[in-house]
């Protein structure tokens, strides 16, 4: 089964209308990742490359909902984003998991519940996993708590998940 789908690809489009309104967290998942990649693209730099996918499974680890790898001379990097539309605490507990592998791990919520999520911002500071909330609606991306990046928990695991990205995503030059 492949996990990582890159956001040109719309699998379920095939689907019955009133299935589709269901997917309220996918849909948010994938309106992040295109305004996500919408304002890095306004902000191109030419010593670095990057590559936006869905749904990056390493085994052990989960599924992250959203994966982005700079490539430039000198490294690669991996941000990772778990998104909730309900329930921040999950979605951190799933966030922290990803640092194992991730130089930078960011939990995106919807506004009001980013509010909530807010009050406890100095667990997500001690544990240095991001806060932002999206307004989907209005495309908006409020980074409310970025931390500075870090180096992976596990060697290991960061080789076995920029190899995948690296067999998966054949446009990207990973190091």
């Amino acid at each position: 089964m492949r996990y990582l789908l890159p956001f040109n690809k719309h699998p379920r489009r095939n689907l019955p209308a009133d299935t589709s309104k269901r997917r309220t967290e996918a849909d948010f998942v994938l309106a992040f990742g295109r305004t996500y990649q919408k304002n890095l693209n306004k902000r191109a730099d030419q010593d670095r490359s990057f590559e936006i996918a869905r749904e990056l499974y390493i085994h052990g680890f989960g599924i992250a909902d959203i994966v982005a790898v700079f490539v430039s001379p000198l490294k690669t990097t991996l941000y990772v984003f778990e998104m909730k539309i309900k329930d921040w605490r999950k979605a951190l507990a799933q966030a922290y998991r990803y640092k194992y592998y991730a130089d930078s791990v960011f939990v995106v919520l919807p506004p009001d519940e980013a509010v909530k999520a807010k009050q406890s911002l100095p667990t997500f500071r001690a544990i240095k996993v991001g806060l932002w909330a999206f307004d989907k609606k209005e495309g908006i991306i409020e980074k409310i708590y970025t931390p500075k990046e870090d180096k992976p928990l596990s060697n290991s695991a960061n080789n076995k998940a920029l190899t995948l990205l690296a067999q998966q995503l054949k446009s990207l030059p990973v190091s």
